[in-house]
């Protein structure tokens, strides 16, 4: 629903621009079709129909924010720099383009920045949820644990008003609460992801961190061994083999310590090949 919603938006500014440029109908034609591709997974074939868009209309600002999005999912920061910088100087009303700004700071370190752009992008749009996401996760960095917990629950509260909150953000805001010594909060955080992420591996891993942490060994284990047979998201399986040595070795399990020990050693070893 928010993807489309960006989506719609994007599309409705690139028709606006092409009611004032000549070049514009065949900008928005190729920025369409890329659009589609990008739906359709087909990365490669996007950015060549984005080049398109930005041939006819350098200053389309829904192409140059795909195709930055699509860079920061390649790992091309320069690439989705350059774009960012261009759009935020075509329409530094789009919150879009400063929202992706803002995370794009974010993404390499730059907090000051970040903040400004993120800030900008919530003034803008109020209701979107990601930027007092990253918002919270930037003054977290930096150490203002006022700030960070006042962003990570509008960001929460927004997606909660949205009717079903991402993952990433109910993550975000339980690893906080985790670090800040807030377990009982975060428990109910998490116990909300996993009613609607029930086949999530990030949440139970991070379910097992927490129990870990309060004393409940076997409970991290159960649900470290859940999070291990589940398919894989952000968390690694050596990420879930290490919570597994730790909470078997606190639950006395130490043969089970040792399988998971072993496969740590094991995935190791192939690394350094």
């Amino acid at each position: 629903m928010k993807h489309a919603l960006v989506t719609a938006l994007a599309l409705l500014m690139a028709c606006a621009a092409a009611a004032q440029s000549p070049n514009a109908a065949r900008a928005l034609e190729a920025y369409q079709r890329a659009n589609k591709l990008f739906e359709q997974n087909q990365l490669a074939q996007s950015m060549a129909a984005l080049d398109e868009a930005l041939a006819a209309d350098p200053r389309s600002v829904p192409a140059l924010t795909l195709k930055a999005k699509i860079a920061i999912g390649a790992n091309r920061l320069d690439v989705a720099g350059e774009c960012l910088q261009r759009a935020v100087a075509a329409d530094p009303s789009s919150w879009y383009a400063r929202f992706l700004f803002g995370f794009w700071y974010y993404l390499r370190n730059d907090w000051s920045r970040a903040l400004a752009e993120l800030s900008a992008a919530q003034k803008l749009n109020p209701s979107y949820a990601h930027s007092p996401l990253y918002l919270g996760l930037t003054y977290e960095r930096l150490g203002d644990l006022r700030r960070a917990t006042a962003f990570l629950e509008e960001a929460v509260r927004l997606e909660e008003a949205g009717g079903r909150p991402e993952a990433n953000a109910l993550l975000a805001y339980a690893r906080f609460l985790q670090q800040s010594g807030r377990l009982t909060e975060c428990g109910k955080i998490l116990d909300r992801a996993r009613q609607l992420y029930p086949n999530s591996r990030d949440v139970h891993y991070e379910t097992g961190r927490l129990l870990l942490k309060k004393g409940d060994a076997k409970g991290a284990a159960a649900a470290g061994e859940e999070a291990l047979r589940m398919q894989a998201e952000d968390v690694t399986d050596l990420q879930i083999h290490y919570l597994l040595v730790r909470a078997y070795e606190a639950a006395g399990e130490d043969p089970l310590a040792a399988k998971h020990a072993a496969a740590i050693r094991a995935a190791e070893a192939s690394f350094a090949r």
